[in-house]
């Protein structure tokens, strides 16, 4: 985020929510702003708040919609930050699209939900009617409507509904058709900064003698695999170098881009942003998604989520 938001969120982090968010609606919206059009539940990822990363992201997204789906709400996204979703991802079966002169800037007409890192319903279940509601969300509240609602949905066909990929993403796919013609595994490994080249947060890098041990056990679990299994094997990671590891064997494709990390990195080229939305939806193609690690690497959901889009088998393996 930029610094000012950074500066303003420290400060509004130590006060109870409510009034967060009443602070934050007398910053950003005035009583004379615009009522803008319709009272839609609005997913907004616009930098005014913590999100976290993609899948984050996409959880509290897709959370959104099917309670609007549940309660019969309009729902919209303004995605924004640090990049304009649909240079990525544009509607598909559902258009949630709103343009920005029918957003509402009056606190008289609109409520700011602040629900990053709530994993309950609680505060959407009074919701008024006739006011447009602005959430940051960036949890899966799928399970809790399901048996709160009484209904059946699925995290992965409800992302289908809501996105396809761009024009821009189509192509860069495209490029890989050569190894997804044919059925493959696929294995993520997710480095945060462990090996020095993925600057995320505060973390950082371990010694060099243990960075050449995860790579060669990493490496080893991948030989292990193809040795069992045969057929190729898509790897991805956050680490350009555990990528430029894993190509050098003659069974793995992987996309190694330069990857940019979308809550802290606000100025990337758009090339290094596009990097996770490429391997999100190499991941989907897979006949079964491994996330991989050893105990000081992260647990990703990245790779679990990409695996629902299409309801294929995953698992977690500690290296």
């Amino acid at each position: 985020m930029i610094k000012s938001e950074k500066v303003n969120n420290l400060l509004l982090s130590w006060l109870p929510t409510n009034v967060q968010e009443q602070l934050g609606m007398l910053r950003r919206y005035s009583i004379f702003g615009t009522r803008g059009t319709g009272t839609h539940i609005i997913a907004r990822v616009d930098g005014q708040s913590f999100h976290g990363g993609l899948c984050d992201r996409w959880k509290g997204i897709v959370s959104l919609y099917a309670f609007c789906k549940a309660t019969r709400r309009s729902f919209r996204l303004h995605y924004t930050f640090p990049f304009n979703l649909r240079d990525f991802q544009v509607p598909n079966q559902y258009d949630w699209n709103i343009n920005d002169t029918d957003i509402c800037h009056s606190w008289l007409h609109c409520k700011m939900l602040r629900l990053v890192g709530d994993s309950t319903l609680t505060r959407m279940l009074h919701l008024p009617q006739d006011r447009q509601i602005h959430c940051y969300a960036n949890r899966d509240w799928i399970q809790i409507i399901n048996t709160t609602y009484h209904t059946q949905y699925q995290w992965g066909k409800l992302f289908q509904e809501l996105f396809r990929p761009s024009p821009l993403l189509t192509q860069a796919l495209t490029s890989f058709e050569q190894w997804t013609t044919h059925p493959y595994m696929a294995v993520a490994f997710r480095m945060q900064n462990l090996l020095g080249d993925y600057p995320e947060y505060q973390y950082q890098p371990t010694s060099p003698e243990r960075q050449e041990a995860i790579i060669q056990r990493c490496l080893d679990f991948l030989r292990h695999l193809h040795k069992e299994h045969t057929g190729n094997i898509l790897v991805t990671s956050d680490s350009q170098r555990m990528c430029e590891y894993a190509s050098q064997l003659p069974f793995v494709f992987t996309n190694n881009a330069q990857a940019a990390h979308v809550d802290t990195v606000k100025d990337a080229p758009q090339n290094e942003y596009l990097k996770s939305f490429v391997d999100f939806y190499l991941l989907a193609g897979a006949t079964k998604v491994y996330c991989a690690g050893t105990e000081e690497m992260y647990a990703s959901d990245f790779p679990k989520y990409a695996a629902m889009v299409h309801a294929i088998p995953f698992e977690r393996i500690t290296l």
